[in-house]
């Protein structure tokens, strides 16, 4: 079990992460757990080598977990969102344990199909995602390894995806049906029917991704019928020459958007 810095005891929060007060839990001794999953633009583009030394802090209350198992935030030659997000949340948070759980899947890039739920290898090959395997089961195996459903309490979902499914007319057209099933599946094995799902706004270059408008509307639907649902605006960060993926500082203006966007949920629930 990975809760090394104290002992916790084990009980199960039923009101989780959205309480009526509008905040996380203030007294558990429960640890508390982000989860942060999608496609590349998770998995991150920004140069690890471009941070500066006060950018490079890991704080003491925080872990960082891959399917590798625990790692270090700067240990990549390529970082994500983590890297601006967990300074700002372990500062709201100082005394408690804050365990970062991080599943994402770029180079070819993952559609909605390699992440449903109840997986089939036919249905992610239209996306040419067969091979990758069964990413939401492989992240619930992440968390139950570390023993961190029922005995933590999960924070969030961070979201980062939705490029992949803009160039498939057929899938871009299942896109909602897809998310909305993939919010039911994280409340539902998380044990919170109003676990916060933040997603970022999927944002390529159009020109080759011709289906994105029809995956932001399904992003900005969700958000608008889904309680506990919010789409992050991805505007005006800066990009790598390819259009799609954020450079340094568009990942590290990602991660700060999506601790802005936590905090004001816990400020007005």
């Amino acid at each position: 079990m990975l809760f090394h810095r104290q002992t916790y005891s084990v009980c199960i929060l039923a009101a989780g992460f959205w309480l009526s007060a509008g905040s996380v839990s203030a007294q558990s001794n429960l640890p508390l757990v982000f989860i942060l999953a999608g496609q590349s633009n998770m998995v991150g583009q920004g140069v690890t080598a471009e941070l500066t030394a006060d950018q490079m802090t890991t704080p003491s209350n925080v872990t960082y977990l891959m399917e590798t198992g625990e790692t270090g935030l700067f240990d990549r030659a390529r970082f994500g969102p983590e890297v601006s997000l967990v300074p700002r949340l372990a500062q709201a948070w100082p005394d408690r344990e804050l365990i970062f759980v991080k599943h994402a899947v770029g180079g070819g890039g993952t559609s909605l199909l390699a992440w449903a739920p109840v997986w089939d290898a036919a249905r992610a090959e239209l996306t040419r995602n067969a091979e990758v395997g069964p990413l939401y089961t492989q992240l619930l195996a992440i968390l139950d390894r570390h023993e961190l459903r029922g005995e933590a309490e999960i924070g969030a979902v961070f979201w980062m995806q939705g490029e992949s499914d803009a160039r498939y007319p057929e899938v871009a057209a299942e896109y909602l049906d897809n998310l909305t099933t993939l919010i039911a599946a994280f409340r539902d094995d998380l044990q919170n029917t109003e676990l916060l799902f933040l997603m970022g706004r999927a944002n390529p270059s159009p020109e080759r991704y011709t289906e994105l408008p029809v995956v932001q509307r399904a992003q900005q639907r969700t958000a608008d019928e889904l309680a506990a649902v919010r789409v992050i605006d991805t505007e005006e960060l800066s990009k790598r020459d390819d259009g799609v993926h954020y450079d340094t500082a568009g990942v590290l203006d990602l991660g700060h958007r999506f601790a802005a966007a936590l905090m004001a949920e816990l400020r007005n629930p």
